[in-house]
């Protein structure tokens, strides 16, 4: 099953403010704070993380010069390589979209990548080639992992949560070095070694894992350890990861919400009849912005919300919460070659019955008229700018729910599970070395 190891990682030196050289995930990154980032240190993750800027045309020279920024940072001690290989102990503590503070627990490692038909690592989520083509010139250019991906541990018994316990009870605290992201969520890293290192690794081998959020990466590390390969060079044969129990208290998946542009929504009266073959109209439609983001954040509170959810639109100024029947939607899915599993998902209800039935989307250009929101308030205040057509409001794809899928060997649509709080970029990187 999974080969999980401590590694010796390299990290900021300790003079060095965490706050001022960690940053968001490369690829949910807007311009402004990108620029932002660049000028708040020289130091900063973006420089070698996030080579080309949002907008910006990729061109060879600036993954050249995040190359050479990443190895001038190692030759200045800017970046200092751990003595001993260890896993790397992260606790965030965060308030979520919904308001609710809590802490996940998780650690970096490397893993041992194998092919999905290895069955050791699943995936659930659909991805698209031109997404991977960045990634895969940055790791030609830096030979090193700069970022994890997530990915979730089955650990019903809690085993692994019990023996991640005891090696961080058994680490010393002055170890231990803390940033905080734009949301003010605050991030924890110490690294770990000796017997509580091996029990955590040992369990791991019992296990399969699932891929959170990093899919895009995932293929492109596979992508990269074929063509080094191919080279006679093995160092790519890992990936560096960060793995958190699918039992941690802290473990939470919010909705991605949809915003639907360059596509014809009719008005409300014939999209309700187009609607009614499989769904029914929960209540009135509402009139007016705050009463439709009352109605759309009261969304899990209605009975069975995974078959709930919320459709604005901004022409209008009206939203509708609807509801799919049973079982005239799951039987038409399942109809359709869908599994139980994945015909029970809201994501899959919207994406087959409202945007491919009603509104006659074609689903191999769906994502070229999608964007994508984390918050009712955040989804509204790009509706009302009178780009969109149509917003679509989910409830959350649930943990058991994505293991299921994945078992299945399915994938569901791209934006499916948002875990929250992202990884930061700069608590840890790897060379790519052998030790």
């Amino acid at each position: 099953m999974a080969e999980v190891t401590p590694f010796r990682g390299m990290r900021y030196r300790e003079s060095i403010a965490l706050d001022e050289v960690v940053a968001p995930p490369y690829d949910v990154i807007p311009a402004a704070q990108a620029a932002e980032l660049r000028e708040r240190s020289p130091h900063n993750a973006v420089h070698v993380d996030l080579p080309v800027a949002p907008g910006e045309a990729a061109a060879e020279a600036a993954y050249a010069r995040a190359a050479a920024t990443f190895a001038r940072w190692q030759a200045d001690g800017v970046l200092v390589r751990e003595a001993t290989p260890s896993l790397y102990l992260v606790d965030q503590t965060y308030r979520g979209p919904d308001g609710r503070e809590r802490t996940r627990r998780g650690f970096v490692a490397r893993l041992r990548l194998a092919d999905f038909a290895e069955r050791v690592v699943h995936p659930h989520e659909r991805t698209h080639a031109g997404a991977k083509i960045d990634r895969l010139r940055l790791y030609r250019a830096t030979r090193a992992d700069l970022s994890q991906i997530f990915l979730l541990v089955p650990d019903d018994a809690a085993g692994v949560e019990d023996a991640l316990a005891a090696a961080a009870d058994a680490a010393p605290a002055a170890a231990a070095r803390e940033a905080r992201d734009g949301d003010g969520n605050l991030h924890r890293i110490v690294p770990l070694a000796g017997p509580g290192v091996e029990r955590i690794v040992a369990l791991l081998r019992e296990r399969p894992l699932y891929i959170a959020d990093g899919h895009h990466r995932y293929e492109t590390a596979l992508a990269y350890r074929d063509e080094r390969r191919g080279a006679g060079d093995h160092s790519a044969d890992t990936l560096m990861v960060y793995l958190c129990s699918m039992s941690d208290p802290g473990l939470t998946v919010f909705p991605t919400h949809r915003l639907v542009r360059g596509v014809v929504v009719p008005p409300l009266s014939e999209l309700r009849e187009r609607l009614q073959p499989f769904f029914e109209v929960v209540g009135t439609p509402l009139r007016g912005l705050e009463a439709c983001r009352s109605a759309l954040d009261g969304l899990a509170t209605e009975a069975d919300p995974g078959r709930v959810f919320g459709l604005y639109l901004p022409r209008e100024d009206v939203c509708l919460v609807v509801k799919s029947r049973d079982p005239e939607a799951q039987q038409r899915l399942v109809a359709a070659g869908l599994s139980p599993d994945a015909a029970g998902l809201s994501v899959t209800v919207l994406h087959e019955l409202v945007f491919r039935q009603v509104l006659c989307m074609d689903p191999a250009q769906a994502e070229k008229h999608i964007d994508y929101a984390n918050s009712v308030p955040d989804a509204l205040a790009a509706l009302t700018g009178g780009r969109y057509e149509l917003g679509a409001f989910l409830n959350a794809t649930l943990v058991g729910q994505v293991r299921a899928i994945a078992d299945r060997g399915e994938t569901m649509p791209q934006k499916s599970t948002y875990f929250y709080p992202k990884l930061l970029t700069g608590l840890v990187f790897d060379p790519l070395a052998d030790c």
